[in-house]
């Protein structure tokens, strides 16, 4: 039997930035796997982050690190731009939920991207 390896990935790219120091700020909340019903409370979802090709946080668990589902964990990564553009991906390799509650809850998820310029950045 052969073994089948699925790789999802989310890229974000920003182009057209001046090239030069920034803050970026990736912002998630797990919306899909919620705590309403016993299977949605077993679901992971696990996934690598990596900003301008640097490996930045292996094996994010999104409810585990914001402590519950709905609730906002916001990471924030420092980057340099070099060719005026900002990669960002969010690679799912095999970890995690596959099948709860159904197909394809189980991939990258993030609410929102926010950069700013500069290395000190506060909100």
């Amino acid at each position: 039997m052969k073994h089948v390896h699925l790789l999802f990935v989310l890229t974000y790219n920003g182009y057209c930035l001046e090239n030069g120091n920034y803050t970026v700020n990736l912002h998630f909340a797990e919306i899909s796997f919620n705590d309403d019903e016993l299977y949605n409370r077993v679901g992971r979802r696990i996934f690598d982050i990596y900003v301008q090709g640097r490996l930045e946080q292996k094996d994010f668990n999104i409810k585990e690190d914001a402590n519950g589902t709905g609730k906002l964990i916001i990471k924030r990564f420092n980057a340099t731009v070099a060719n005026n553009n900002l990669e960002i991906r969010l690679y799912w390799a095999g970890k995690g939920t596959v099948y709860i509650p159904s197909s394809g809850n189980y991939g990258p998820l993030i609410s929102a991207i926010s950069v700013c310029r500069g290395k000190s950045c506060f909100f």
